[in-house]
């Protein structure tokens, strides 16, 4: 009997004591797996953390390294069972700053809107202001870039002026000669020069073409330039009759204003010169220049503008002839010529002509003299058009027209 009370006091006393761990056990013993079974009390804050099934990871060090850790995240987040994400205890997730857990996906947009600037095209940006680099036709107006001053009546310019005698600001004008201001073939606005038939220089008997000089809007004196562009569209009539030749616009100047005018008509001076265009026979196109005489010994080096391919000829009385048949004026449709002019330093044979033909250099000649006075400058646009010529042989063979536009002018460097 003795025995029977002691094994069932023994028995009582392991289960008393066998009893006390497990309730101290649900307190302080951490078993791995005990919270498995332990629904989370945070459950308020458990959704923002387990978006999409993926457990953003904790960040470290500035918030900009986020984005390398979050692209490094996923694969330990998916490898992580559901049940366990929900089943983490609160404590840690209240543990993670709650700026950069959010950080992660917003710290990425920026790298990628950054990344995807940088690659965007280059034809998303807006095109730069300045000689129209991105539009082959006013570049052909302007070939020479970095221009300081300039001014256009092209309708392609950012600010245009008007095709007009107040942009132009004409003088010397021969008043039996016109310059309206019309619609060319095209419906494109230009001021129109006509030609009777029979006509030929301005001295005789029908008068055609127009005669006049322009300095141009004030607030692009010439005068002050080193170098600069001058540049226009022309436009022959469809099936125009070039015969042999006739003169058109260009850049001229001089040691004072009246002295300018004097280069042109057989007339020459060591105090101006003028740097024109001249269609030939089918439209053959060349420089027609009046520089300081290369016989005289002291512009001897203006001989090298008599020797200019394909084809260049100089006489002592009247104008040289350059670069003939380099390139051909079309009928029927526009050709844009620019020719840039640089005076050369006084006492120096380093002045420079150069004439764009549809944005192409077709002829170049430098190593001239062009004035021999600092007060030698360039004084404007002499504009004139005329068959000729000084023979009768040049003459208009039949009534015809040629238009004007587009008239552009750019200082490219300064005295």
């Amino acid at each position: 009997m003795f025995a029977h009370k002691t094994i069932l006091i023994l028995l009582a006393f392991v289960l008393f004591v066998n009893a006390l761990p497990m309730r101290h056990g649900r307190r302080g013993t951490c078993r791995p797996h005990s919270s498995v079974s332990v629904p989370s009390t945070g459950a308020a804050t458990a959704p923002d953390v387990n978006v999409g099934g993926n457990t953003p990871p904790v960040v470290t060090g500035d918030v900009d390294d986020a984005t390398t850790t979050v692209k490094s995240a996923p694969t330990t987040v998916k490898d992580e069972p559901t049940s366990i994400v929900k089943d983490k205890p609160t404590s840690i997730v209240k543990d993670k700053p709650t700026s950069i857990v959010k950080e992660p996906s917003t710290s990425a947009k920026p790298t990628k809107s950054s990344s995807d600037s940088s690659s965007e095209p280059t034809s998303t940006k807006p095109p730069p202001s300045t000689g129209g680099s991105g539009n082959s036709k006013l570049s052909s107006l302007f070939p020479v870039p970095g221009f300081s001053k300039s001014w256009s009546t092209s309708p392609l310019a950012e600010n245009p002026l008007d095709l007009s005698d107040a942009t132009l600001k004409p003088t010397r004008l021969l008043s039996a000669l016109s310059h309206d201001f019309v619609s060319a073939p095209d419906g494109k606005k230009a001021m129109k020069a006509h030609f009777p038939k029979g006509s030929y220089t301005f001295t005789h008997q029908p008068q055609g073409g127009l005669s006049f000089y322009a300095p141009g809007p004030d607030s692009v004196d010439l005068s002050t330039a080193k170098e600069a562009t001058f540049g226009y569209s022309v436009y022959f009539d469809a099936g125009f009759a070039f015969n042999k030749g006739g003169k058109l616009p260009g850049i001229y100047g001089g040691n004072s204003d009246s002295e300018a005018i004097s280069c042109s008509g057989g007339r020459r001076s060591t105090a101006c010169f003028s740097a024109r265009l001249m269609w030939r026979g089918e439209g053959a196109g060349e420089f027609y220049t009046y520089l300081p005489p290369y016989t005289d010994a002291r512009f001897a080096a203006n001989r090298k503008q008599c020797n200019v391919a394909p084809q260049s000829d100089c006489n002592p009385t009247y104008g040289a002839s350059v670069g003939r048949g380099a390139f051909k004026f079309a009928s029927g449709q526009w050709t844009t010529v620019s020719e840039r002019v640089r005076l050369n330093d006084v006492g120096k044979a380093n002045g420079e002509l150069e004439l764009f033909v549809n944005g192409k250099s077709v002829i170049s000649v430098s190593g001239l003299i062009l004035r021999d006075s600092s007060a030698g400058r360039m004084r404007g646009i002499q504009m004139q058009t005329f068959f000729g010529g000084s023979s009768p042989d040049f003459a208009s063979p039949k009534s015809q027209n040629v238009y004007f536009s587009d008239f552009s002018v750019a200082i490219t460097d300064s005295l």
